[in-house]
Parts: C-alpha cells; structure tokens; sequence
C-alpha cells in the first residue's frame, strides 16, 4: 500500500506530513495474498492529514463524585466513519481536547474549532456549565481537568461507544473566561499534555497566579487589538508567570477577542462596548489561530517534528503574528507502539499464552538483562530496573521475561534509531518496566519495530506508521507483515518467536560449530546429562527456570524442533537485516 502525500502550507512554508507507506517483506505467499486484504491495519493518526475525517457528534453528562456528584454535561465531537450525531467512530484513538467556553458564551459559538480540529484526528469535548452570569472559574477549570480523564476512562470501558478510540494525550483549552479557567486547569493537574488559550482572561483564583505552578507545554495566543482581555493585563502576565520551559506567546496582529470563535450576540456586544473587533475580519484571525494551534497540538500530542518545525518557523517568520518563545524546555518527541509478541519457548498450547515459571520461581530479575545479553541500548536503557509490583501480576498479564525492542529505519530495517527495555506478559501483551505501553524517543512517522529476546531469535514488522498516539502491533498474528521469510513459528494460530538460541547469535544450529545445544550440557556441568540446573540462563530455552539436556521438559528437543526436528545439521538463520 502507498500512502497518499500531504502537505501543509502556513505562510510560505511548505510542510510534508505524511510519508509513502512502503510494503514490508512478507514472511511467506500466504502473507502476501492476506497482507493485500489489511490496508487499514497500519493507518495511523498521521493519515488524518491525507484524508480528514468526518465529524460525529454525541451528548455526555459525566459526575465527579469528589464534587458532591456534580454534573458536567458536555458536547463531544469526534473523528466518525460518517458525518452526523451518534455516527460510529473512525477506525484509531485520538487525543482529547477539553475547550472551555468564554463568558455568557454557548459551545455553538465554537463550531469553527470542531470543524478545524476533528477531521484532522482530534476528539473536542466541550463542558456545558457555567454559563450563567455569575461562573464558577474554579468548577470550570476542575470541568475541564475531569473531563478529559472521564472521557479517557471511556476510552477504556468496553460498553463505551468511546472503547478503544481515546487515546492517552490530551489538551486543555479555552477562550476568554475559558482560556483563564484551562490555567486553573492545568494547575490542578499536571497529568495533561499541553495546553492552549484563545485571549485568556484574568479569573477568580487568579490564572495568573496559576500560572506559576503549571509545567506542561503551553501556547498562549491573543489578538493585539483585544480590548476585551488587554494582552498587557491579561496574557502577558499569564506567559511571564509560565513555570513550563515549553512555551510560546502568538500575538495575531490586528486580532480582536471573540473572532477566535464564530458570531456570538454577548462576546459581540461587550466588544463593541470597548473599541470593537480589532482589523482582521473573522475568517483571517481564524486561519492564523487555528494553523498554528494545529502544528502546536501536531508536535505535543503526536510528536510530530515535523509540526514543531513548522511551528518554529512561522513563529520567526510569519507576518500574521508577533511571538515569544521559551522552547528550550520542550520534551523531545515520543512514538508509543501497542505491541503483542509470543515466544515459542514458554508456549503453552493448552493455555494459548506463555507459562509464566520465571516469575512464579521469582527468578525474573529486578534489573535488565539486555545489556548483559549483548544488546545494544540506543537509548540509555542500561540498568534499567522494573516496578516490583508488576511481578505480582497472575493469569494473563502474568510477567513471563524481560524483552529488547528496536525502533529501526522504515525502508530497509538495518538503522536502530532508538530502543527499549520491556517485559512481555503471560498472553503477549508488551509493558514497559512500569507497566506501561512502551515508547520511543523519537518524531512521528514511518518505522520497523523489532522484538528480540536473549533466547529466541528476533522478529522485525514491516513499515507501519508511528505516533505518541499509541497503534496495536500483534506480531504474535500470522496475518502481520514481518520482514523475511519463516521469521516466526506458525503454532496453534499463532505466530511465535524462536526459541533455543543460547549463543546470542543470528542463527539457530543443533550441530556443528558454535551450535546452540552444547552450552545447554555445559550450563549443567557437561558430565552428567540428566542433571537439572535451576536459575536464570540463556541456555533454558522453555523458560520454565530450569537448565534440562535429557529428560522430560528438556531445552534440547525444543532447540532440535526449531530447526526442523529431523535433520540435525540444519539451522535457521534470524531475520533481521
């Protein structure tokens, strides 16, 4: 499959946002024929850019119960298959955007933002509440913080019409009243990603003062002709207060205060009151804040570097806008990858997942074992240790061993751009060391995702495109696309890993020179082969935590099935380029 070129234009600036999509190597005819019918499996949040989504729509009351039950009523809109209220999401997770209305604004008046932002991969929440001519900044600020884990838990809940398409970004958002409510937002909670204000106003807590504590990256933007919310008493504090050393303060030039949204009777008339809207008209004030809030959401929620270049050009050199900067701060970019994988060593046919005897022996160790493999950490990893508690963990998020994972080039594999220490888990599941999806410090795009372990040989995907936004990747599914040929061993409908490689080399051999079953005789002492050595070694190649050459359970047989089972100077060699 090809993925169609995208291109954003903002001021001159020419932005390329998705990449060709090139086939990866199919392991055998069958993948190749079933790979024709998976187009859609590898289309990421990035694709937004070459095709928008349609716009669903859908009603939602959340309670906080730390509120004494208040209610959040909010409007949500969302990437749909179709256009239209209650229309069934598009395939993919999206982050959460939480938009806080202005003063005696309703959320009608922002359909401008949903029309901008969903199509391209964003879901807007917007809180009913506090529309009333004597607001709560504080419960609004507290709305907006809620919303976004209430629609985020969602995301989780099986019976959610939201199950499976919130992803685990988010930005906190608003105008006016709101843009001052999202500081107080931010302040309460630091979990969210980013923020972005429309001509903040000053609230009751003080959003300045609020702005002290916040960290996270954040993007203030106003109109210079604001008579509203004066820049000088209003936004500017709020940036100067910033603790984030991500920031950026865009001043459109000629902007007033409500044209950030559509035509409201009351932002309209306490403008009027006060000099009027300032020199652009809406349309152009629109395109200005919303191009740039794009390549801003772009680059901190789905790590788009590309974004974040564009964003720092057109902060040098766009003639829309005047703009500060404290970007030094900024998190680097990271891709995150849902992954599955099954090593054939612990297979348990009966059960279908692995056996988790390691863990139950309590030999799994504390610290990575990677680097003593012979691994190559890219990325510091070395002597990383795992959360303890996750060792406590039975059934099937049971902790089977540690794995090393490598972000590689998209076009021919051979480049490892980045790595990552793991653990698999009893039904394939991929954790990072605390028990989260794993991630990768690196910009969004096209990559290979190898899975290696110190005992089996490794398997690499082919290309599939990346973002902080995490994608599923089951290389444990005989129907995903791997480089090479027989890479994984295709068992009880499932595709596994290879096991018996004791050396830690490319390939696996019964006989011959540097062949994979003697280190099994010599971990258990070489003399003796009936003796049984219980411990942690490369040479278990059942992972069942003891060390067998001859008897039942024994790692020797499982080495000979790897190669074939009937010609003992066979070998199978890793696929990885």
């Amino acid at each position: 499959m090809k993925g169609n070129k995208a291109t954003f234009d903002l001021d001159g600036v020419n932005l390329r946002t998705m990449s060709d999509v090139p086939e990866g190597n199919q392991q055998s005819l069958v993948m190749d024929l079933r790979s024709a019918l998976m187009p859609t499996l590898f289309l990421t949040p990035l694709l937004v850019w070459s095709q928008p989504f349609a716009i669903g729509s859908r009603s939602i009351t959340f309670t906080d119960p730390a509120r004494g039950g208040r209610s959040i009523p909010c409007d949500v809109h969302y990437p749909a298959q179709s256009a239209g209220a209650n229309a069934p999401f598009a395939s993919g997770a999206f982050p959460v955007l939480a938009f806080g209305h202005g003063f005696v604004m309703t959320t009608s008046a922002y359909a401008n933002l949903w029309q901008a932002y969903v199509p391209q991969g964003f879901i807007l929440v917007l809180p009913n509440t506090e529309t009333g001519i004597l607001p709560d900044h504080e419960d609004l600020g507290l709305d907006l913080a809620f919303v976004i884990h209430a629609m985020q838990q969602e995301g989780a809940a099986i019976a959610s019409p939201y199950f499976g398409h919130v992803a685990g970004t988010s930005a906190v958002m608003g105008h006016s009243m709101g843009g001052g409510a999202s500081f107080l937002a931010a302040a309460s909670d630091p979990t969210i990603t980013t923020m972005v204000t429309y001509a903040a106003a000053e609230t009751n807590p003080s959003a300045i003062a609020a702005a002290a504590t916040v960290t996270i990256p954040t993007l203030v933007m106003n109109g210079s002709s604001d008579c509203v919310a004066p820049p000088n008493d209003n936004q500017l504090p709020m940036y100067a207060a910033l603790a984030s050393g991500c920031k950026a303060y865009v001043s459109i030039t000629g902007g007033g205060h409500c044209y950030f949204a559509n035509n409201n009777f009351n932002c309209s008339l306490g403008e009027a009151t006060c000099g009027g809207p300032g020199q652009l008209t809406r349309a152009q004030q629109q395109d200005a804040a919303q191009d740039m809030t794009l390549l801003w959401l772009r680059r901190q929620l789905l790590g788009d570097t590309d974004a974040g270049d564009g964003f720092a050009d057109s902060l040098a050199s766009s003639p829309r806008i005047t703009a500060q900067s404290g970007s030094g701060g900024c998190p680097p970019p990271v891709i995150a990858v849902q992954l599955r994988a099954l090593l054939d060593g612990p297979y348990d046919a009966t059960l279908h997942r692995m056996h988790d005897d390691l863990r139950a022996l309590g030999l799994v160790p504390l610290m990575e074992p990677n680097s003593a493999a012979g691994f190559v950490q890219v990325s510091g990893g070395a002597g990383e240790m795992l959360d303890a508690a996750l060792l406590s963990a039975t059934g099937e998020d049971a902790i089977v061993d540690w794995v090393f994972l490598e972000l590689r080039d998209a076009m021919t594999g051979a480049q490892v751009i980045a790595t990552a220490n793991a653990l698999v888990q009893s039904d394939g599941d991929i954790v990072d060391p605390n028990g989260g999806i794993p991630t990768f410090q690196a910009g969004a795009g096209e990559y290979r995702i190898a899975v290696r372990h110190r005992n089996h040989l490794g398997v690499m995907s082919a290309s599939v495109g990346l973002s902080s936004v995490a994608v599923p990747l089951d290389l444990s599914d005989p129907l995903t696309p791997v480089y090479g040929m027989e890479a994984r061993r295709l068992r009880d409908g499932h595709a596994l890993l290879w096991c018996g490689n004791t050396l830690r080399d490319d390939h696996l051999r019964y006989a011959g020179a540097d062949n994979d079953r003697d280190p099994i005789l010599l971990r258990i002492g070489g003399m003796v082969p009936t003796a049984v050595l219980l411990g942690y070694h490369a040479e278990d190649a059942n992972l069942d935590g003891n060390v067998r050459y001859a008897g039942a359970g024994n790692d020797r047989d499982r080495l000979l099935q790897a190669i074939g089972g009937a010609v003992p100077t066979d070998e199978r060699l890793e696929q990885l380029p």
